[in-house]
């Protein structure tokens, strides 16, 4: 099994990007890939959809587990995408270095996650391991499992000084630990269009010459947007810059492997090599575990309910508590954070309407800003989550409404705000607030529930 290290002390160079989205890379081109997260910060499994609160174990379980009792693969390993595993960690892996951690007074305590990944090694064509911002026991142990080191370095000043720095941090620690991986440098958030940056990546290859990597990762807002969503590169957006950078850098590496990892046969038929992505036989972590195609299913579900929430204008906790309640929900239900949200919730200058799917058939809005009529706005089923949706731009001020469901016309049950109508009926009211002054970096902050 092929071991790759990502190590940087700087944070913010792009180091768990690079691990997340290579792997996702290597796995498209049919290794067998296992990602490990040495990082207490987790940011690997928030980076492909792994809610940190279903996690069962993580490394640290791993890294304390005893050789006669090791930690269960099953609860250990989830499958986030084809031929991708992860490994993940939580914020308990701080305390794993400190003096009664438990690592600090282990005769083998820098060779505990070599130990581990040996267990895995017939398993796995490439193992890819994301280490913390910091030298310690943990990096020393992904340095001691490690066969080769990529060192993430942003074409920025302070990049540039430490990038010595950092070759020679691993240098003596492989010494110290009786191996020297092989170390390469890869220049990462390079704004092509910036003089100084050119400059600093040709300064970079200068002083360094065939330690530089020789593909470079563009700054690209999609490998953010990638991210928030749970999602590699190549997923998210695969005509992207950042997903061409990631397969360029997965290819290279692949084109230079020493012989530690060659794909597997594929069990397909020759001729549905070009079309078809090939299908392995189950991993022992597959085969061990429970029900892997629910878990695999689960973490597409949450994807897709992230996708949901921020479409709708949702973002930070809020829009993470939405979607763990959309993905973990009893099929049949709809939990309460979503039932909270039916009726008329203005996000970003527009009015989401939500309804149940089981108030009719067709849901419609009529209203003073479409002339009172049902046709322009008619609520789209999603049979996904339960609900009849509509998110309309709406301008600011008082709104009236009603809904138009199966061809009867009725107030919103879901909106305590109404008023009578000049028939005695009562018609809805949304409230759509004036944006609030945008901030530096031009985003308006996200107006507050008006009508439930």
């Amino acid at each position: 099994m092929r071991t790759i290290a990502i190590i940087n002390q700087k944070g913010g160079c792009g180091k768990t990007t690079t691990a997340i989205n290579l792997a996702a890379v290597l796995a498209s081109r049919h290794f067998r890939t296992l990602l490990v997260d040495v990082d207490p910060q987790s940011h690997c499994a928030a980076g492909l959809a792994v809610p940190e609160a279903r996690i069962d174990l993580d490394v640290t379980d791993a890294l304390l587990a005893s050789p006669e009792e090791p930690v269960d693969s099953s609860r250990l390993i989830w499958p986030a995408t084809r031929n991708l595993d992860l490994a993940p960690s939580r914020t308990r892996l701080a305390g794993l270095e400190s003096p009664r951690g438990g690592l600090a007074d282990a005769p083998d305590k820098e060779l505990r996650l070599r130990t581990v990944l040996e267990s895995f090694s017939s398993r796995y064509d490439v193992c890819l391991i994301d280490c913390s911002p910091s030298i310690g026991l943990l990096t020393f142990n992904a340095l001691a499992a490690a066969d080769e080191v990529i060192v993430p370095v942003e074409t920025s000043y302070f990049s540039l000084q430490g990038a010595t720095k950092q070759l020679s941090t691993v240098r003596s620690m492989g010494r110290r630990l009786g191996r020297e991986p092989r170390a390469w440098l890869l220049p990462t958030i390079h704004d092509v269009e910036s003089p100084h940056a050119n400059d600093l990546l040709d300064e970079l290859r200068r002083r360094f010459g065939a330690r530089v990597l020789p593909v470079i990762v563009r700054r690209d807002i999609a490998l953010k947007e990638a991210a928030s969503f749970g999602q590699p590169i190549i997923e998210y957006d695969s005509q992207s810059q950042g997903a061409a950078d990631y397969r360029a850098l997965g290819d290279w590496f692949i084109a230079n492997d020493s012989g530690t990892a060659q794909p597997q046969e594929d069990f397909i038929e020759p001729e549905a090599q070009e079309t078809t992505m090939p299908m392995r036989a189950p991993t022992v972590a597959a085969q061990t575990s429970p029900d892997p195609t629910a878990r695999v299913d689960a973490l597409e579900r949450r994807r897709e309910a992230v996708a949901w929430a921020t479409k709708h204008g949702f973002d930070g906790t809020e829009a993470d508590q939405i979607a763990d309640d959309l993905t973990f929900a009893p099929p049949g239900t709809i939990p309460e954070s979503v039932r909270r949200l039916f009726g008329a919730h203005a996000t970003r200058g527009r009015v989401l309407f939500l309804q149940p799917l089981s108030i009719g058939r067709r849901v419609a809005v009529a209203a003073e800003f479409n002339g009172w009529s049902d046709e322009p706005h008619e609520l789209e089923r999603n049979d996904r989550f339960g609900v009849h949706e509509l998110s309309v731009p709406v301008t600011p001020g008082r709104h009236l409404y009603r809904l138009v469901v199966d061809g009867h016309w009725t107030a919103d049950h879901y909106n305590s705000e109404w008023e009578l109508n000049s028939f005695g009926h009562p018609n809805s009211v949304v409230s759509v607030p004036v944006p609030t002054s945008t901030p530096a970096g031009g985003v308006e902050s996200r107006p507050a529930h008006v009508a439930r």
